[in-house]
């Protein structure tokens, strides 16, 4: 039987990855440190600690990589916006097999990605991505670390992700979704499909 997902990251996306950060620190009270280049994808990142083994990634364009490269992630990103969500599950290769079977998920392909650290460390990994995001980003994305470091283990300020929760037209079929998925995440009756989220820092809370 499949084992259920643990939730990895939140990714909040920015129109530029430097404001984004002094935004941040403005808000929550706590500096965010540089993640790294997402190469041939046009955008970088940087990270915050979120209490226990996960993080936040603040992702916007990466000034050294064609902007146009950036422009299909970052669609519609005027201000930071909760974008989408990833979960570790114990068995990667046996839920991407399940969802294959089924018509009601679609995770899209699995990619090897890698990028360099900050302090010159190579990180691999894979994920499943597909375009548009399923559900405006409410159905996560599935991670596998592979044998690489967790971002979270890094020395990193920490906040806390006081509420994470979900917005959608069709209450029941994003639940069903997020069950088949083993993603406990909350869903209210919304107009459209969105993550929200509520922050903790230092410096005071952030809902988004």
């Amino acid at each position: 039987m499949l084992r259920a997902s643990d939730f990895d990251h939140l990714v909040i996306a920015v129109p530029n990855l430097v404001e984004g950060v002094e935004q941040f620190e403005s808000r929550l009270g706590v500096r965010a440190v540089p993640g790294g280049s997402h190469p041939g994808l046009g955008t970088a990142n940087a990270l915050l600690g979120i209490d226990g083994h996960s993080y936040l990634e603040i992702l916007g364009p990466d000034p050294d990589q064609d902007p146009a490269l950036a422009a299909g992630r970052l669609a519609g990103i005027v201000e930071p916006t909760v974008q989408r969500w990833a979960v570790r599950p114990e068995d990667f290769d046996g839920l991407v097999a399940a969802a294959a079977t089924t018509t009601d998920v679609d995770l899209g392909e699995v990619h090897d990605m890698a990028r360099r650290t900050p302090d010159g460390n190579v990180l691999e990994w894979r994920l499943t991505r597909r375009t548009p995001l399923a559900l405006g980003g409410i159905q996560p994305f599935l991670i596998d670390w592979l044998d690489s470091p967790h971002p979270a283990s890094r020395e990193m300020q920490r906040i806390g992700l006081e509420r994470l929760w979900a917005s959608s037209p069709d209450v029941d079929g994003t639940r069903s979704v997020l069950r088949f998925l083993g993603a406990n995440l909350e869903v209210e009756a919304g107009e459209t499909d969105r993550l929200h989220t509520t922050l903790k820092g230092p410096g005071g809370s952030w809902t988004l």
